[in-house]
């Protein structure tokens, strides 16, 4: 906010907007290592299933106009290279609980936006064919059109709808922000046909077709902008969008801080109720199994005194005589 004042400014009109990006630049390096941290175990904490590598991989080299940072290689992009794998813990029989949350979805800043520019008034599928998006499967039929694929989309369970633009160009946009994962099943080409995923080989999120228009800011493009924002003098941008996205950024965070805030609560809940099982099926096995010691060694004692004086009367009242022996 001060950095969008034009007052704030230094006798040459660049000393605090200079030392506040420099600030930026840091925490933006900081976020990264925070992205890429591993849990007690060596797994990343934000890479889904991924473990060979780090999820966050930045980009670095001398941007034009960042000269006067007196940084060398300052990081201009910063790429997902996890997944949206979810790593599950069985907490009871067939209940398991979600312990990690993918990084494009916790470090996203804004709603995204993949728009194609193929004109798919003509398109058709050829046959029975699946892709998925955000991980959920959606089938395609022989003959579906345009329109059926978007409906097919749209009644799915998915933070991303699908409309038509234009020249029947199929749009999609998330209701919260997230990266969009878009990936053709097996042999199936929709995504590619409809002008959403590119032709070649490659590994989603980075697989967008060429193109395609894609809208949208992770956390991290978001103070790679600002940075840059605050060494070109840019206030408009600063005290507009910048700010904009970094209050919907700390929306997003707030959201998942308290979706990890629940699962927290019920494995607190899972704990306690599992303790108040143990206990009370020690005290049931000790009623059923254990043996009460003081009171079972003084009856003993008296059955032995019982069993001692029974001998002693049969003793005195069956007395041997001089015939017993004789025999």
């Amino acid at each position: 906010v001060q950095a969008s004042n034009g007052i704030y400014q230094g006798d040459n009109h660049f000393e605090l907007r200079q030392a506040i990006a420099k600030e930026i630049d840091q925490n933006l390096r900081q976020m990264v290592e925070l992205a890429n941290g591993r849990d007690s175990t060596g797994r990343a904490l934000f890479g889904g299933h991924v473990v060979e590598r780090l999820p966050f991989e930045t980009v670095q080299g001398n941007a034009e106009g960042l000269q006067g940072l007196e940084l060398e290689n300052v990081i201009t992009a910063v790429r997902y290279r996890g997944d949206i794998g979810k790593q599950l813990r069985e907490v009871e029989r067939d209940q398991y609980l979600d312990v990690n949350l993918p990084g494009n979805k916790v470090f996203w800043g804004t709603n995204m936006t993949v728009t194609g520019t193929v004109d798919n008034s003509a398109y058709q599928a050829t046959a029975d064919q699946v892709f998925k998006i955000d991980g959920v499967e959606i089938h395609v039929a022989a003959g579906d059109t345009i329109d059926d694929v978007i409906d097919k989309i749209n009644n799915s369970n998915l933070e991303v709808k699908a409309s038509k633009i234009g020249a029947d160009n199929i749009s999609l946009h998330t209701s919260s922000p997230h990266q969009i994962w878009l990936e053709d099943v097996g042999n199936g080409t929709v995504l590619k046909d409809i002008g959403l995923v590119n032709p070649v080989e490659g590994e989603p999120p980075n697989n967008y077709a060429e193109s395609a228009r894609v809208n949208g800011l992770s956390m991290f493009d978001m103070l790679i902008k600002l940075r840059n924002d605050l060494v070109a003098g840019d206030q408009l941008e600063i005290g507009g969008r910048d700010l904009a996205n970094i209050d919907e950024t700390i929306n997003n965070l707030l959201r998942y801080r308290a979706e990890v805030g629940a699962r927290q609560n019920r494995v607190e809940d899972h704990t306690r109720r599992v303790s108040w099982d143990k206990t009370y099926m020690q005290e049931l096995l000790a009623k059923s199994e254990g043996i009460d010691y003081p009171e079972t060694i003084i009856n003993l004692k008296w059955l032995e005194t019982v069993h001692q004086y029974s001998l002693n009367v049969g003793a005195r009242i069956i007395r041997p005589q001089l015939m017993d022996f004789l025999r």
